[in-house]
């Protein structure tokens, strides 16, 4: 196991990476469409992950205002957290066409966005997780992908469907987020009595990166057309 869990601990940068370089690649195919930005995403997502792997390993990079603290780079992930729900909120509502369902996502990230500016009143933002607007997020996350695969049920009659980015991005969110929120309940609610049950849960999370940045790449390489808009 010892090996399985190198590899899981140092893989996660690197598929970053290669989601970027295979996005930056197929720029040209959905450049005019909401996920425009993505590539922008993953960078930042490569760059948080680095950081925070160098402020949690690496003593000397310790962010100095938080130098009493072991959680050095909690605030990097709330913010981050913040920024990556809010755009994917925003690409969900430009891609679903049934006014209902975008009038629930723009109400769910309103409650969203005011869940994070009252959160820090009761978790430090600096030094804790965010938790309740963190799992307020995962859950609206997973009902933009539900709306979306509704909305677009008969999308076959407008492309083929196989093809579209977007939904193999939907399909790794989806399995990320529905396979992470129940351990992100577990580790707040402090469920794990035993170090082990924790490795474990570890290298879930660590597999659902993977798994779902995998999803990512097939959805850039399957690409052979443009999106809808």
């Amino acid at each position: 196991m010892q090996i399985l869990d190198t590899f899981l601990e140092n893989a996660s940068e690197p598929i970053y990476a290669l989601t970027l370089v295979i996005a930056l690649i197929k720029y040209p195919k959905y450049f005019s469409t909401p996920l425009k930005y993505f590539p922008i995403l993953l960078m930042y997502t490569l760059l948080t992950e680095v950081l925070g792997h160098i402020t949690r390993n690496y003593e000397v990079y310790h962010i100095a205002i938080f130098s009493s603290y072991a959680s050095y780079n909690v605030i990097i992930y709330n913010i981050y957290n913040i920024i990556f729900f809010s755009y994917f909120f925003f690409v969900y509502w430009k891609y679903i066409n049934n006014r209902f369902y975008k009038n629930i996502i723009v109400a769910s990230g309103s409650l969203f966005l005011i869940l994070s500016a009252i959160n820090p009143f009761f978790q430090d933002f600096k030094l804790e997780a965010q938790m309740y607007s963190y799992l307020t997020g995962a859950i609206i996350m997973l009902m933009c992908i539900v709306l979306f695969f509704l909305d677009h049920r008969n999308a076959k009659d407008k492309l083929d469907f196989r093809y579209t980015g977007i939904k193999w991005i939907s399909i790794g969110l989806f399995i990320f987020y529905a396979g992470y929120f129940p351990i992100k309940v577990s580790i707040y609610q402090s469920y794990l009595s035993l170090y082990t049950e924790y490795i474990h849960l570890r290298r879930i999370h660590l597999t659902l990166i993977i798994v779902s940045y995998s999803c990512f790449i097939i959805g850039f390489v399957r690409m052979k057309k443009k999106f809808w808009i």
